[in-house]
């Protein structure tokens, strides 16, 4: 390898996404507080008819032991800013709530409530509020359900960094 080709190297600048690019927080069963400490958003490829949709991804993690709870909530692309219902059957929104500790993982996912959403295609932001949300899982034949009420802001940002460079010394 070349000096030149090093050097290049060396400058290259490279992309990474933002860390805490977001804001995800609110209730609970309107009793516990939910604030993430990691907010993601990615443009991912579902099955039709939800099709191509914005992805926010945000995770809360337990100050003790390995305790998570994460709001996955994806928007097709294209869709209108507005309020949507999120029933079972919904397709244009769809929420997963995800609460886990060492010994076990629940998946819940949306039964009812409001979901105001809103893209700004010139910054990137994908924000809104969940109202009232229900979702639920079955624990063996028994439903059990949870009522989020948050509001996000993920951001789609990419962060340009140089990474550190190495410097030679004289002996």
């Amino acid at each position: 390898m070349t000096m030149e080709t090093t050097l290049m190297i060396m400058k290259k600048p490279n992309t990474r996404q933002a860390v805490r690019a977001g804001v995800c927080e609110g209730k609970l069963n309107s009793s516990e507080d939910f604030k993430a400490g990691l907010v993601e958003l990615s443009l991912e490829q579902y099955e039709p008819p939800h099709g191509e949709a914005y992805r926010m991804f945000a995770r809360q993690r337990s100050q003790q032991g390995s305790a998570t709870k994460e709001i996955i909530l994806s928007f097709t692309k294209g869709s209108a800013d507005g309020t949507y219902d999120l029933t079972p059957d919904a397709s244009a929104v769809r929420l997963t709530f995800i609460d886990s500790d060492e010994n076990s993982t629940n998946i819940y996912m949306q039964v009812s409530g409001k979901a105001e959403l809103s893209v700004d295609q010139n910054t990137g932001v994908f924000s809104g509020e969940l109202k009232d949300v229900i979702v639920e899982y079955r624990d063996d034949e028994t439903p059990v359900q949870l009522t989020i009420n948050v509001i996000f802001e993920a951001i789609n940002n990419l962060v340009r960094y140089t990474p550190p460079q190495q410097r030679n010394r004289a002996a």
